[in-house]
């Protein structure tokens, strides 16, 4: 590509041409909504490439790009719901061998996501920016218009919430378990 084309032109340029294809390639593992969050991601993230107007990108790059942040977000919710779990990030050896059941856990479940509506609008927004997102706590804070150290503590008292009302449901569950049987 010229250099005398501006670094929006380049990713404009590319974007028409690779879209679809990242896009479907992306639907091989997530449902359309992410994967059209991560398909726009993608081209995002050539924006911030220094040395974007003297390379030459490629589909494969892209893809690899999608693939890197497919299982990132993967991986972050996967911590979120140990968490949750009270297993403190260990998985002791409950992975699950099952790709669909993989794939399932890429999405927030209806439960968690109907969990995050009971937080204040703060806590809420510092817990999605921050572990669902993976943004850092300054991109957070930088977003929310406020210091560092108060996303830090919406976070976490977010996150005590979440992990209170799963414990109190677990509790509830078990209880009910033990009555019935």
């Amino acid at each position: 590509m010229p250099l005398s084309l501006s670094r929006a032109d380049i990713v404009l340029d590319l974007f028409d041409q690779y879209y679809h294809r990242v896009y479907c390639f992306c639907r091989r593992s997530l449902a359309p909504d992410g994967s059209e969050d991560i398909a726009q991601e993608v081209f995002t993230r050539l924006l911030q490439l220094e040395r974007l107007p003297e390379m030459s990108i490629s589909v494969s790059y892209l893809i690899k790009i999608a693939d890197n942040l497919i299982k990132r977000r993967y991986n972050r919710n996967q911590r979120f719901q140990r968490f949750l779990e009270g297993n403190n990030g260990y998985d002791h050896g409950r992975g699950s061998t099952n790709k669909d059941d993989d794939l399932k856990c890429l999405e927030l479940s209806d439960d968690l996501s109907s969990r995050l509506q009971s937080l204040t609008s703060s806590e809420r927004d510092a817990v999605e920016l921050v572990v669902c997102q993976g943004l850092s706590y300054q991109e957070a804070a930088h977003c929310m218009g406020v210091p560092i150290s108060t996303v830090n503590n919406w976070k976490y008292r977010g996150l005590q919430k979440l992990k209170d009302s799963h414990d109190l449901q677990h509790s509830a569950d078990d209880m009910e378990h033990s009555m019935a049987g």
